[in-house]
C-alpha cells in the first residue's frame, strides 16, 4: 500500500495526486493508494481519499505502508521517518498557489541531505522516482526524545 500525505494546510495540493492518479489509471501503480487529502479534492476512481484521519488510524496506515509519499511539511516528514519507511517527499510551491512561500523546498532538501527521504521535484517523473525507491536505503532516524524526557525528568526531580 502507498500512503500519500498532503497535510491539512488550507490550500489544495493537486499536483502530486493528478500524477499518482494517472499512474494508477495506466496500470503503473497497481497497489492500493490511500490519501490523507486535507483540503484537496480531485475526481478519482483509483485513490482512496480521506480528508482527515485520526492519529490512531494514521499510525496504522504508516505502519502498513510500503511507501509513503508526503508533502514536505516538517510534521509529516518527521512522523513518516519515525516509522522507518521508504519516503518520497514533494514540496508545496508558491508558484502553483500551494503555499505562502517555498519553505518546504528547504525542508525537503535538508531531509534529503540527511538521507531520510527521496525527493520528488517538479521536473522529475514520479515513475522514475518510484523505479528508484526499492534501492533507496534511508538512514535510520534516531529520536532525541528519550534524552529530552530524561533531562526534563531530572530537572523536575531536582526541584
Amino acid at each position: 500500500m502507498i500512503l500519500v500525505l498532503l497535510g491539512t494546510f488550507v490550500t489544495e495540493f493537486k499536483r502530486p495526486l493528478l500524477e499518482i492518479d494517472r499512474l494508477c489509471r495506466e496500470g503503473i501503480i497497481t497497489e492500493e493508494v490511500i490519501v490523507q487529502s486535507g483540503h484537496t479534492v480531485i475526481d478519482t476512481k483509483h485513490l482512496i481519499m480521506k480528508p482527515f484521519i485520526s492519529p490512531k488510524e494514521l499510525d496504522e496506515l504508516h505502519q502498513n505502508a510500503r511507501i509513503i509519499i508526503t508533502h514536505a511539511g516538517t510534521g509529516s516528514l518527521i512522523k513518516a521517518v519515525g516509522f522507518h519507511k521508504k519516503i518520497i517527499g514533494v514540496a508545496r510551491l508558491i508558484k502553483h498557489g500551494e503555499h505562502v512561500d517555498d519553505h518546504q523546498l528547504e525542508i525537503l532538501d535538508k531531509f534529503v541531505e540527511l538521507g531520510y527521504v527521496m525527493p520528488w521535484h517538479e521536473q522529475d517523473k514520479l515513475e522514475s522516482v518510484l523505479n528508484k525507491i526499492d534501492d533507496f536505503k534511508p538512514v535510520p532516524f534516531v529520536s532525541n526524545k528519550p534524552v529530552i524526557m530524561n533531562y526534563l525528568s531530572d530537572y523536575i526531580d531536582s526541584l
